[in-house]
C-alpha cells in the first residue's frame, strides 16, 4: 500500500447530489490488506487473461465437433470494442458470492444506437476507470439500452466497482443514468439472462443480486433501475409476465430467451431458451434477436429453427436450422406481417409470433 491514501471519485448530478462513489477495493475484513486466498497478483504478469466473448454451443442438427456447452447470453468480447488498458489487477479463483447492479452515469444512448457508438462509450467508460484506478474498466459486463452486452473486466479478474467487495463479487452495469431514465425492456431481459446463466459458473447459485446502494452511500444504480432488480433476479431472459398470467411472454417484439423457451415448448424440442449455432453474418442486421442466440462463424443450425421451418411450410431442402433472410421472409409471410427478411427491434413479426405463443399455438 505504501502509505498512500486512495482517491475516491464522486459522480454528481447538476444539483450536486452524489450519484456514484467510485473507489479502489478495500479488502474484506481479515485480509490484512494483502492478496486474498485464491488470488494471484497481476503486477508482474502481462494482460493475457481470457476474455468472455460471444459464447457457442454444439450444433444440434448435424455432426459438429464436441465442445463444452456454455451459458446462453451473448456477450461481446473486450476485443470487439477495442479494450486498451489492463484487464483488472488480480486473478480471482472460485465463483463470486454476491452480484451488484450499477449504472455508469455516462452518455444515455438510444435503443437504436449503433454498435460503433456503444463501442465508443465502452472505451470512454474504460478511460474513467483507468484514469482513477489504473486497472482499466471497472465493471464486469455493461448493458446498453439496445440490450446488447459487452464484457468489461473479465469474470475471473478483479475490477473496481463495489468498494470492499471487489474480490468477492461481480458487477452488472447498465450504461447510462437510471436516476433520471427508465431502463429498457431489452436491458432488463439481457440482465436477467446473464444473472441466471452466471449461477454456478461466475457466481454461486445462492449469490444474492443487489443494488450498489444496498452496501454503499450512493444512489447507484438509480431509482428507476433499482426498482427493477427483483425483475432481473426472478426473470428468465425476458421482461416478467403480467401478474396473473404465468407462462406468458411479453409481446414486445424482441426475440429473447423467454420467447425461445415458449417456442421450444410448442414445437416439442429441448427447452433451454437457446437458439444454438447461428451465423454471425446475420446478427447485426437483426437487432430484434436478443438473448439466447448463439452467433458463430461456422453455423450448424438449431433444432428449434429446423422445427419452425417445418411448421411454417418451408421445403425439406431448406430446413437447415439456420435463421437468415430466407427463413425470416417465410416466417413473416406465414404470420401475415410485412415481408422484408429482417427482424428489427420491436418487430411486428416477433410480436405476432409472441401473441400466437400466448394463445398456445404457432
Amino acid at each position: 500500500m505504501g502509505g498512500t491514501v486512495a482517491e475516491l471519485y464522486e459522480i454528481k448530478d447538476d444539483e450536486g447530489i452524489v450519484l456514484e462513489v467510485l473507489g479502489p477495493d478495500d479488502e474484506p475484513a481479515g485480509d490484512g490488506g494483502g492478496v486474498t486466498a485464491g488470488e494471484t497478483p497481476s503486477d508482474t504478469e502481462p494482460d493475457t487473461q481470457p476474455d468472455t466473448g460471444v459464447v457457442e454451443e454444439p450444433a444440434e442438427p448435424t455432426d459438429a465437433p464436441d465442445v463444452v456447452p456454455q451459458a446462453a447470453p451473448s456477450i461481446a468480447s473486450r476485443a470487439s470494442w477495442g479494450a486498451r488498458y489492463p484487464n483488472g489487477d488480480l486473478t480471482l479463483s472460485g465463483p463470486a458470492v454476491e452480484v451488484f447492479v450499477h449504472h455508469s452515469v455516462t452518455a444515455q444512448l438510444s435503443p437504436d444506437a449503433s454498435i460503433a457508438a456503444e463501442a465508443e462509450q465502452m472505451r470512454a467508460l474504460e478511460s474513467v476507470g483507468q484514469s482513477r484506478f489504473g486497472t482499466g474498466i471497472s465493471y464486469n459486463v455493461v448493458i446498453f439500452p439496445s440490450g446488447r452486452a459487452y464484457q468489461g473486466v473479465s469474470w475471473n479478474r478483479r475490477g473496481t466497482h463495489t468498494g470492499g467487495r471487489n474480490s468477492t463479487s461481480r458487477s452488472i452495469c447498465f450504461a447510462g443514468n437510471y436516476e433520471v431514465n427508465q431502463p429498457t425492456a431489452a436491458q432488463i431481459s439481457t440482465a436477467a439472462a446473464i444473472f441466471g446463466a452466471g449461477k454456478g459458473r461466475w457466481w454461486t447459485r445462492s449469490a444474492p443480486l443487489a443494488g450498489h446502494r444496498d452496501v454503499s452511500q450512493t444512489a447507484c444504480p438509480g431509482r428507476y433501475l433499482y426498482a427493477r432488480i427483483d425483475d432481473i433476479r426472478t426473470g428468465s431472459g425476458s421482461t416478467p409476465p403480467s401478474p396473473g398470467e404465468p407462462g406468458r411472454v411479453a409481446v414486445d417484439g424482441f426475440w429473447g430467451t423467454a420467447t425461445t423457451r415458449r417456442l421450444q415448448q410448442e414445437l416439442g424440442t429441448t427447452v433451454d431458451g437457446v437458439v444454438s449455432s447461428q451465423s454471425v453474418a446475420w446478427r447485426d442486421s437483426n437487432p430484434g434477436l436478443t438473448t439466447g442466440w448463439q452467433w458463430v462463424a461456422d453455423a450448424q443450425g438449431s433444432r428449434v429453427i429446423a422445427a419452425l421451418q417445418r411448421r411454417i411450410g418451408m421445403d425439406s431442402g431448406q430446413r437447415d436450422g439456420k435463421i437468415g433472410p430466407r427463413t425470416i421472409r417465410a416466417l413473416q409471410g406465414y404470420l401475415g406481417t410485412p415481408v422484408d427478411g429482417v427482424i428489427s427491434r420491436e418487430s411486428r413479426a416477433v410480436m405476432a409470433l409472441q401473441r400466437r405463443l400466448n394463445d398456445g399455438r404457432v
